[in-house]
């Protein structure tokens, strides 16, 4: 039963707290930099853009490679890394100065939240 309650309350603190946190970090580069990561570990050398952010500075972090990326989101109704397109680079979908979007959209329509 002390269990159940605790998992109750720690479960409401992060639902009360989670508006406050989304609003002070809404953009994939703020929840980034709020864990601790450097700008030049998702930017190449130069002056930042989206330009510089290749695939693989993502996959240091993410997967290792595509493949594997793949792999760990396997398992929902559709893996969005694994599809009739191949790979394509991140930044496609994940934007991170600005609201993500989904490439598959343009064709088709799901309902998913791309971090």
């Amino acid at each position: 039963m002390k269990f159940r309650t605790f998992a109750t309350a720690l479960l409401a603190g992060v639902f009360l707290a989670s508006p406050v946190l989304a609003a002070d970090q809404h953009f994939l580069a703020d929840r980034h930099v709020a864990k601790g990561v450097k700008c030049e570990s998702c930017h190449n050398p130069g002056a930042p853009s989206s330009k510089n952010v290749t695939p693989q500075n993502c996959l240091k972090c993410h997967g290792g490679s595509y493949e594997k990326l793949a792999e760990q989101t396997a398992g929902g109704d559709i893996n969005y890394h694994n599809t009739h397109l191949g790979p394509i680079a991140c930044t496609e979908c994940h934007q991170g100065h600005k609201p993500p979007k989904l490439v598959c959209d343009q064709c088709h329509e799901f309902s998913v939240k791309v971090p």
